[in-house]
């Protein structure tokens, strides 16, 4: 069973699937359960393999697993259900949110930053290899040298996915969105002020670019939070990516 269950839960990660594996650590007063005992919840709190025999105690223990997946926590937890109680590990593999940001100056190291304390994967593109270091972005999942729009191009991007683009001097910010707004990023946001973006949209519209598509490009970018330093911009724009990842508006919470 252990084996099976184990077997399942690789192939569940390799297929890029949100699962937790539970394990007992103590139990007391619960008939036919042990230490080491495990099952195998999906995000929706599915039991996909194993047993702790039913009842309020694997129903709790499925509700733990479902939380921390969407928190993308592992933890202990203490489980009480009527004059039984029990302690679980829960080992939740959580599909990161995939961050590329197309470009790396001031306010890409900024985004970086912020979006790093976050859990982001990040993966940064630029084609310059004096601002591409591993020195200047030390937590990076990926860092991509070469054509920016080549390189952006052979990226994966899924509805998992968030895109900030901030070229240098925004040369290649159009050439980028003409890339990338036919794919199902999450978030496609670009920096630069109204009237040049506008120029963007302009030009995606003579090529025919459905209005749909170019209503999903976030631009002003970031949410108004008042602040104009790169860093503060950088934060509203992270936290834009938030709202639109829970489905909030980014308003005040009172």
């Amino acid at each position: 069973m252990e084996l099976n269950l184990m077997r399942l839960a690789t192939e569940k990660q390799e297929a890029n699937e949100e699962v937790a594996l539970v394990t007992v650590i103590s139990c007391d007063g619960i008939k036919n359960l042990s230490p080491g005992v495990m099952i195998l919840v999906d995000r929706n709190g599915e039991l996909l393999c194993g047993s702790f025999g039913g009842g309020i105690f694997e129903e709790n223990a499925k509700k733990e697993a479902k939380v921390c997946i969407h928190r993308g926590l592992s933890r202990k937890a203490l489980i009480n259900s009527d004059d039984t109680k029990a302690e679980i590990f829960v080992n939740s593999f959580s599909n990161k949110d995939k961050l590329i940001i197309v470009g790396a100056g001031t306010f890409a190291l900024n985004i970086y930053r912020f979006a790093k304390i976050l859990g982001y994967s990040i993966t940064i593109i630029d084609n310059r290899p004096e601002m591409l270091t591993k020195e200047r972005f030390p937590q990076a999942d990926t860092l991509l040298l070469g054509d920016i729009v080549e390189t952006l191009s052979s990226c994966e991007i899924t509805k998992d996915t968030f895109v900030v683009v901030s070229t240098h001097h925004h040369e290649f910010d159009e050439s980028v969105l003409k890339a990338v707004i036919s794919s199902p990023a999450r978030y496609l946001g670009v920096i630069g002020n109204v009237r040049r973006v506008a120029g963007y949209f302009d030009n995606l519209r003579a090529l025919n670019i459905p209005e749909e598509l170019i209503n999903n490009v976030h631009s002003p970018i970031g949410l108004d939070l008042g602040g104009r330093k790169t860093a503060e911009i950088a934060l509203a724009v992270v936290a834009e990516m938030q709202a639109v990842k829970y489905g909030h508006s980014g308003g005040f919470s009172h």
